[in-house]
Formats: C-alpha cells, structure tokens, sequence
C-alpha cells in the first residue's frame, strides 16, 4: 500500500510536467483557428478534402526542412543555408538522372534513382559538415558561415542547370514528393526518429546541453566540435531531402527553387517553442509551429477572396516570427 502510494506521488510531477508542456498551447492555437476558420468561411471551402490534402501534403514537404532547422537551433546555431541547399540538391539530383549516371533513351533504371537520391543526401551532409568546420574551425559566427553558403550555393546552382529547368519526369523518383501519402510517410518518420533522438537519447540530451551553454558543456567533457558536426549534418542532409521532395512535386529541377523556405523552416521552429538563443525546443514544437503557421496562411487565403495565400505568406511568416520572439524572451527572460 505505502510502496502503490509512493508511487503515485512520484508519477504525479511527471503528469502535472507533461500537461504544462508549451505544445499544449500550440495545440489549443491550432484548434481556435480552425474553429475561426469554420464560423467565417462561407462555404467551408478550407476543409473540403482536396484543400485538406493539399495542406497537409504542404506540410510534409516543409516539416522535413523544419525539423533540420529545430535541430541546429536547439544546439545553438542557425542555418540561412536550407533554401540554397534545396536548390542545389534538387539540379544536382536532376544532373544525374538525366545526364551524368543516365544519359539514354527511356527512365532510368532503379538502381540509379536510389543512387542519385543517395548520393545527392550524401551532397547535403557533405555541405552540413562544411558548415560546422566553417563554424568550429575557422570560428565563424553560425550566421555569418551559413549566410555566405546560402549565396554561394545558390550560384553554384545556377552555374549547373545553366540557368535553365530541368525537367524529370522519371516516376521511380517523383513519388516521393508527387503523392501525398509517400511524402507524409518520410516527414512521419524523419519526425518520430529526430524527436526520439532528442528526448530519450544521450545524443540528443548532449545537443541541448551545447545549446545551453557550450562552454560549461565543453568544460564537462563533451565533443562540442562533432556535436556541432551532427547538427549542422543532419540539417543539411534533410535540407537535401526536401529538394528531392520538392522536385518530385514539380518534375522540375530550378535553381530559384527554396527562395525563403529557410525563413518558414526557422519560423515553424521558433513558434515551436525552440529559443534562438539554444538549448530550449522540441521536435514536437516545431512540427506544430508549422501546422501553426501553414494553416493560418491558407486560412488568411481562403477568408480573404481577394488575396491568393501566396501572396502574403512571407508578411504572415515575418509578424509571426516577430511575436513568436518577442513572446519567448517575455516568458523566459534574459538569458544569463
């Protein structure tokens, strides 16, 4: 009875700390604009199945570069890089299928599309890790070592497909991006396997430990330079993905493609509750943050006839990222 007792005492902070948990809000926000959305639009045409599908689908496509951005900036840094790596990622993927591993008449086989997407994810850790040398060996600031990346690769890009689209309609390689349910599978599980590492692996607890304060995590002995290797890794090889993705949505391979998309990816992340100052976040959040963030656009789109969702989705991007900020500093404090 005294042991059953004990027990309940015990598990109780881990109740009262599971249901204080920030995604909680997140989740509320997410059920109050979709009630809004539901009361003023007329015709309920946001939750007709296609506009749902298509939302969703957005979301994948997104989620995969929104967990890499969480990623670094839970370990303390930043990555302006995402759009231009997507871009590059998706040329180079496109070289290779239609030119420098299948140049013939017919699709490509399957073998090499598995070996252009690997290679091409192989592209993304090699620029991830790129990053993290600029950063820890040549002691760049975060922003400053992705922000010259981001211009570079970007013109890298464009030097490759010369300027022109590429197109790919090789089905072995546009399912991934094209149907919906194949996209929601590897967002599904690029989510659950990066919020596993995170929450109940040392790994992960290290990744938070260097965002906190890398120095005191230096003094503590950890690898702080291949902590930060991992991160900027991981981000960059999911950036990579998300140019497969998205070139498998479109069949067209374009080196103006990703332009902003570090901005919604840094966005979901932060109005995910991840500090930009480090060491606060989760995988969790930033998964809901985009939810957050793609709905209101498209909501704002579909209330506002007038207006298409693309239009305004970087004034929606921007004043969110503003409150998001201002609210977490407000809740947290200065950090000291």
């Amino acid at each position: 009875m005294i042991a059953s007792e004990k027990h309940e005492r015990s598990a109780d902070p881990l109740i009262r700390q599971w249901l204080r948990a920030p995604e909680w809000g997140l989740a509320i926000g997410i059920a109050a604009v979709l009630v809004v959305v539901y009361l003023l639009d007329r015709d309920h045409s946001f939750f007709q199945a296609y506009s749902l599908q298509t939302l969703l689908h957005r979301i994948a496509l997104f989620g995969v570069l929104a967990v890499g951005a969480a990623l670094v900036i839970i370990a303390g840094g930043i990555d302006l890089s995402t759009g231009a790596v997507v871009a590059l990622s998706s040329v180079v993927s496109a070289k290779m299928l239609t030119a420098w591993l299948h140049s013939g008449a017919g699709d490509p086989s399957l073998g090499v599309v598995v070996l252009a997407i690997g290679l091409t994810l192989l592209l993304g850790l090699v620029i991830g890790l790129a990053h993290a040398l600029l950063i820890s060996g040549l002691k760049l600031p975060p922003f400053i070592a992705t922000l010259a990346t981001m211009a570079g690769l970007r013109s890298l890009a464009t030097l490759l497909c010369q300027n022109k689209t590429i197109n790919v309609p090789y089905e072995a390689y546009r399912v991934l991006g094209k149907e919906s349910w194949a996209t929601l599978a590897i967002f599904a599980g690029v989510a659950a396997v990066a919020s596993v590492m995170m929450g109940c692996t040392v790994l992960g607890r290290h990744l938070f430990a260097l965002g906190g304060n890398e120095t005191a995590a230096r003094l503590s002995g950890l690898r702080t330079n291949r902590l930060k290797a991992v991160a900027y890794g991981l981000s960059g090889v999911l950036s990579a993905l998300g140019g497969i993705l998205f070139t498998g949505l479109s069949g067209q391979a374009d080196s103006r493609l990703g332009v902003t998309y570090e901005l919604t990816a840094i966005t979901a992340a932060v109005v995910g509750g991840c500090s930009l100052a480090g060491g606060v976040g989760s995988i969790r959040g930033a998964v809901l943050g985009l939810c957050l963030t793609q709905i209101v656009i498209k909501a704002t789109g579909a209330l506002v006839r007038w207006l298409d969702s693309t239009q305004i989705e970087g004034l929606v991007l921007g004043l969110v990222v503003v409150l998001a900020v201002a609210f977490n500093q407000r809740l947290r404090g200065p950090k000291r």
